[in-house]
């Protein structure tokens, strides 16, 4: 686990574990704190973590509506390789679809 921080206050994290070589993450950043470089910051920790124990991939799972989130992974060279569709239900009933992402390391 990798936690942003400002000014003694949690505006990032990312969890990231490794199997069968590959790394997966899921990465959350606070709203009034994107575009400043939080999720850029966690992102390349988790790329650089993911290299050191031994990863040869690392991927993910993004809303297909979260294109900020989408052009940070694309920036850091991750691309996509599939789709979940309708895959998570939500409360109020709605099934999302989610995008697989990888980046080979």
């Amino acid at each position: 686990m990798f936690v942003a921080e400002s000014d003694g206050h949690v505006v990032g994290e990312l969890g990231i574990e490794a199997g069968y070589g590959v790394a997966e993450f899921g990465m959350m950043v606070a709203a009034d704190c994107r575009g400043r470089g939080v999720g850029s910051a966690l992102l390349q920790a988790a790329i650089d973590w993911a290299s050191e124990h031994g990863a040869h991939k690392v991927a993910l799972q993004v809303w297909p509506h979260n294109h900020a989130a989408i052009t940070l992974y694309r920036k850091f060279g991750f691309e996509e390789e599939g789709r979940l569709r309708r895959h998570y239900p939500r409360r109020n009933g709605e099934l999302w679809d989610a995008l697989i992402m990888g980046r080979v390391l």
